[in-house]
């Protein structure tokens, strides 16, 4: 017969409890700038004592004589909007058509542009809209030879050839039909980097193909990619910290952007203060205060972990930011956690989505971090080794590209000593195409 026994046990362990503010602490921690300003912004839209210093008003306006019924300005009507690529194309239109029919099938070949800028839709939209299909090719021509040229086109082949006759007036006929007919006929080849068997076929010299080809790849075979090129070229990352040197010191200065400063609205303090009765209004507004205080806290407990770490990036990372990438160190996100007694999890999340702008360009914050490899010379990070390879590359004979064998010997001279397999690793991290890809015929 089984007996069953019931015993009481008393143990004692620990367990993080991961309370509602303590996961809001580590959400804020790993914020980029524009999420940290959308959450800070609904937040204030949830909680009238928040404010941001920014915000601050010394002159003492007097909120309760605040009305919103003035006539407010609308800023956004200041702000350039950016240009669609129909848009774009429709202001060009209006300046070849002559009438109506021919504004409205032109509008409807823009209308129908795929993704990339390109239409094969002529015959169904001279059934659609009733005309002969010589009338919309007629359009289509025109629309071909808009900014960017080519669009409109059937396809990249097609897109590469109306650019090169656009530039058939600047040089020499000869020398325009030869790269229509690498287009045409070679594109497969050219994607190869095989120069011998173009200039073989077109009964040229490599040197001659090499130079046609050359011209090519200045052209874009996707002409909307083009239109996007240009209108975001006004777009930029703005850095969440800058690392300046300043007298012989580097310090660090946090963006405000990124690092707003909260505070308690002095007016609901004093209305806080003023009302010390226990009814709901008390109630609600003693709620939101606390709430307040806790996010106010966690915005510049975000800020002091953030300026930690970077000052502790300063300390090791000193010879980088005074001779550049290749002096990088080896250097662990847990490393640093022991330096600044914090711990590993909570640098990775404060690393998170930021940039840091250094002397030698912008990076994000995580690109600091780099893994170690041991050479002769002893440890050195992934990044110097990459940054010396592509030295290496940058500086070898086009005419005889190094292999990656030989791309190993020269690293090894320099301290460097990893396989060739690690080698072609790197230099495809890096997208350097292979030594076949890179020959060049000068």
């Amino acid at each position: 017969m089984m007996e069953l026994n019931y015993n009481l046990d008393i143990k004692q362990e620990q367990q993080l409890v991961m309370t509602p503010k303590l996961q809001q602490a580590i959400e804020l921690l790993q914020l980029s700038s524009l999420e940290l300003k959308d959450y800070i912004d609904d937040e204030m839209m949830e909680n009238p004592l928040l404010e941001l210093e920014d915000d601050y008003n010394s002159s003492g306006t007097d909120y309760t004589n605040y009305t919103t019924d003035q006539e407010e300005i609308n800023y956004e009507n200041f702000v350039a909007k950016k240009m669609t690529l129909d848009e774009y194309l429709r202001q060009q239109l209006k300046l070849v058509v002559t009438d109506s029919c021919e504004e409205e099938i032109g509008e409807q070949i823009i209308g129908n542009l795929d993704q990339s800028g390109f239409f094969n839709d002529a015959d169904r939209l001279a059934t659609e809209l009733e005309v002969a299909i010589s009338e919309i090719e007629r359009i289509l021509e025109k629309i071909k030879r808009f900014d960017p040229v080519g669009i409109a086109t059937s396809g990249m082949e097609e897109a590469l050839v109306v650019q090169l006759e656009e530039l058939e007036s600047n040089r020499n006929r000869q020398e325009i039909e030869l790269a229509k007919e690498i287009v045409s006929e070679h594109l497969k080849e050219v994607s190869k980097n095989q120069i011998r068997k173009i200039a073989k076929s077109l009964k040229i010299k490599p040197i001659r193909a090499q130079q046609l080809i050359d011209l090519i790849k200045t052209l874009d075979p996707v002409p909307a990619n083009k239109f996007e090129k240009v209108v975001t070229d006004n777009s930029y990352i703005e850095p969440d910290i800058i690392v300046k040197k300043v007298n012989d010191r580097y310090v660090t200065i946090l963006n405000d952007f990124s690092f707003p400063t909260l505070r308690i609205s002095k007016y609901y303090k004093r209305l806080l203060a003023k009302n010390k009765s226990k009814d709901g209004l008390q109630g609600y507004m003693e709620e939101k205060l606390e709430s307040a205080l806790w996010l106010v806290k966690s915005i510049e407990q975000r800020r002091r972990t953030v300026y930690n770490i970077v000052q502790e990036l300063i300390d090791v990372q000193h010879e980088f930011l005074e001779k550049g990438l290749r002096y990088l160190k080896p250097l662990t996100m847990k490393e640093v956690a022991d330096r600044i007694e914090m711990h590993q999890s909570t640098v990775s999340r404060a690393t998170s989505n930021k940039y840091i702008q250094t002397p030698y360009g912008l990076f994000p914050m995580k690109f600091l971090f780099s893994g170690s490899i041991d050479t002769k010379n002893g440890q050195v990070s992934a990044v110097s080794v990459k940054q010396q390879l592509q030295e290496v590359v940058a500086n070898e004979d086009p005419s005889k590209p190094l292999s990656d064998q030989k791309i190993s010997q020269q690293l090894a001279e320099r301290g460097i000593d990893i396989s060739r397999r690690t080698v072609a690793k790197y230099r495809k991290e890096l997208k350097i195409p292979s030594s076949r890809m890179r020959k060049r015929y000068n």
